[in-house]
């Protein structure tokens, strides 16, 4: 069964890996582009319309942790695309804590 995502696109932590569902129904497999870069995962899609007309989406995702590039995959079902992004393992907390001073 598909994820059906009540946003356009959603971010979870599913057990230590990030699991992002983008809604892009109306669009078939080969419209859409994911791209890993600069720690941002970036996805495109296009449609060229009958009537000249054409869809188009893009939409970055910035995730809290580092993310094992090498082993990201992507589907795409019954009009939803489900990207897999593995952290890394590590039991420092994402980012840091900056204490203000006076």
């Amino acid at each position: 069964m598909t994820h059906r995502p009540d946003h356009e696109v959603e971010l979870y932590n599913d057990d230590g890996t990030y699991r992002v569902f983008v809604d892009l129904p109306g669009f078939d497999r080969e419209d859409i582009e994911v791209n890993w870069l600069n720690h941002r995962l970036s996805i495109s899609a296009e449609r060229a319309g009958e009537s000249g007309s054409s869809r188009m989406f893009h939409h970055q995702v910035s995730v809290p942790r580092e993310v094992r590039a090498e082993d990201i995959t992507a589907t795409y079902r019954d009009g939803v695309l489900d990207v897999e992004l593995p952290a890394e393992a590590t039991d420092e907390p994402p980012g840091r804590h900056i204490d203000v001073r006076e």
